[in-house]
């Protein structure tokens, strides 16, 4: 089933979840290895292009993740999860998207800080809604890059949750986040 239900996600929303997923990781292990580049190894210029780039296609599935989550019905709660489970779960989500959010808007930010929009794999340039200055890339580059440890970090928490509950709860958490709901699952 491709939307949501009552009873749990659809293959639209996982698939959402595991591309943003992956694209993060990519991102910080590529930011990370583009750090110590010298200015005549390769990927000096490719990797931030390549970054800049991915960073992009997660903004805009980021937007439709959103739009998705507006527009379907939120799956409720498995049975068996305390309310401090749910407390926790929420807040984490708020959390991540928070960090998500700011993440891309800190790489647009720097990336468009000379006035040149960034590009999209060159097919795409997006505009330039707001210029800063040097001492403004300075913070968002700062901000960007303890964002991006701290996304990491609040993600190894998720995952770490999601296995806590599949091994150690033996609850459905994990395995809805992985297989599309059918028409007939119920939470």
């Amino acid at each position: 089933m491709l939307k949501d239900t009552r009873a749990g996600f659809g293959f639209i929303s996982i698939a959402i979840h595991w591309l943003s997923a992956l694209a993060i990781v990519f991102l910080f292990g590529l930011g990370i290895y583009m750090v110590d580049l010298g200015y005549y190894d390769p990927w000096y210029h490719k990797g931030p292009t390549l970054h800049v780039s991915i960073g992009l296609l997660l903004l805009l599935v980021t937007l439709a993740r959103l739009l998705w989550r507006l527009c379907n019905p939120k799956p409720v709660a498995l049975a068996r999860q305390n309310k401090w489970q749910l407390r926790a779960a929420a807040a984490l989500k708020i959390v991540l998207y928070s960090l998500l959010l700011t993440l891309l808007l800190t790489g647009y930010l720097v990336t468009s800080a000379e006035g040149k929009g960034p590009e999209l794999f060159g097919w795409l340039t997006f505009p330039v809604f707001l210029q800063i200055n040097a001492a403004q890339v300075d913070i968002a580059g700062f901000v960007h890059r303890i964002f991006g440890w701290l996304i990491v970090i609040f993600a190894a928490l998720h995952g770490l949750a999601a296995l806590v509950h599949h091994f150690i709860y033996r609850d459905r958490t994990l395995l809805r986040m992985l297989k599309p709901v059918a028409k007939t699952d119920s939470p």
